[in-house]
């Protein structure tokens, strides 16, 4: 008996790495497919973005196709499904972000013209009330993007770094990876992921050993003792890529990084695209067509009275005075939102809040799950509008994500 157990137990060990091998080998033979299927994504995703209804040409927004909205003015072709899209022996499924939902970190620390004002408030929504260390790590971050040799008042070059253990040298040179902040002096993971994320992947550069700014807990701890709503992360606020903050995809939280935006103002700003049923991305949007329209002192069509007052023409569809429709009024496909109150005033609105946001997208992360007989890869790219012609995309990067 005892042998008989014996030579089961050497068979079934067999017979499982023989299904091992097998799976493996099968697994390979499916490679080259499955990197051309996640191509195919990204050309997929390029017919996304570039067929547009001629309504929705000049912006780019929640609501339409290419970001899984329901708008039926949104794509000038039968739309299908970025979902679970049959492809020669298997199928994809494609999903499109905009970069500019959030801050350019690159145009932000521009050494021509950087905006200083965006960072220190980032800093502020991500906890850091201390002046002092607001300001080193503004002037380091700088110093980072700067190919300059001399360091900012509370900034850091080469000498800091140098002094480190490991040692390396001051990047001198655009951002290409977001997690490059927490090699910024002064940067920790609090700041960067937020006080109170939990589970997050570290960077490659940590998992090589590197490990300058250690994990604090106190400052989560004192934010939940004396009830201070959870902090934003860095990470949730900037992207390496991109162009201007589009106003039609960004979030509450980044909108309110604009000069003259308050956390009130950016939820208005959100309610006021999202139409009546308050959800982005429904039929019933009303995307921004140009960065005037945030003026409380403009009306949508961007220089004619504002709702309610004297003069003022009759609000298309239905629209009341406050910018809302009412339930017997729906919004035409061009109706352009009108002013939102407790934005900055006209000047401000017209002239300095267009050096800052946008109602276009420029660079577009694309990830395509390929999937054949169970054997899944995850795939990840980055397209680009070149030049004026909205119509032409390019992949810039493209590469297998494990």
């Amino acid at each position: 008996m005892v042998v008989i157990f014996a030579l089961s137990v050497i068979v079934a060990a067999f017979a499982y790495s023989m299904s091992v091998e097998m799976r493996l080998a099968q697994i390979s033979d499916y490679d080259v497919e499955l990197e051309w299927m996640g191509r195919s994504g990204m050309e997929l995703a390029r017919y996304a973005l570039a067929n547009k209804c001629p309504d929705q040409r000049d912006i780019d927004a929640l609501n339409q196709f290419w970001a899984g909205g329901t708008s039926p003015c949104s794509n000038d072709v039968p739309q299908f499904s970025l979902k679970n899209f049959p492809l020669g022996n298997g199928k994809i499924t494609v999903s499109i972000m905009d970069m500019e939902r959030k801050f350019c970190i690159n145009s932000i620390a521009n050494p021509r013209a950087p905006q200083v004002d965006v960072l220190q408030k980032a800093l502020a929504e991500a906890g850091v009330t201390d002046p002092t260390q607001s300001s080193q790590i503004v002037d380091s971050v700088l110093d980072w993007v700067s190919p300059s040799s001399d360091p900012h008042m509370n900034g850091a070059k080469d000498e800091y770094y140098s002094r480190l253990d490991p040692p390396y040298y001051c990047k001198k040179g655009s951002i290409e990876d977001i997690s490059e902040l927490l090699l910024i002096r002064g940067m920790t993971p609090d700041i960067y992921w937020g006080a109170n994320s939990t589970n997050h992947p570290p960077a490659a550069y940590q998992q090589q050993g590197f490990n300058h700014t250690p994990h604090s807990t106190k400052s989560r701890f004192q934010n939940e003792a004396n009830n201070v709503p959870n902090p934003v992360g860095l990470v949730e606020l900037f992207t390496p890529f991109g162009g201007k903050l589009n106003i039609n995809t960004a979030s509450a939280k980044t909108l309110q990084l604009l000069p003259g935006i308050d956390a009130n103002t950016a939820q208005r700003i959100i309610e006021q695209r999202a139409g009546p049923d308050g959800i982005d991305g429904t039929d019933d949007d009303v995307p921004f067509h140009s960065v005037a329209e945030l003026n409380s002192g403009l009306g949508g069509a961007g220089g004619i009275l504002p709702p309610g007052m004297p003069g003022a023409a009759p609000m298309p569809g239905g629209m009341t005075a406050g910018g809302v429709f009412s339930s017997g009024g729906v919004p035409p496909p061009s109706a352009a939102p009108g002013g939102i109150p407790g934005a900055p005033p006209v000047g401000l609105a017209a002239g300095g809040l267009a050096a800052y946001c946008d109602v276009r997208s420029y660079v577009f992360e694309v990830h395509v799950e390929a999937e054949i007989n169970g054997v899944k890869r995850n795939f990840v790219g980055l397209l680009s509008r070149t030049g004026g012609n909205t119509s032409l995309i390019q992949c810039t990067r493209f590469h297998w994500e494990e």
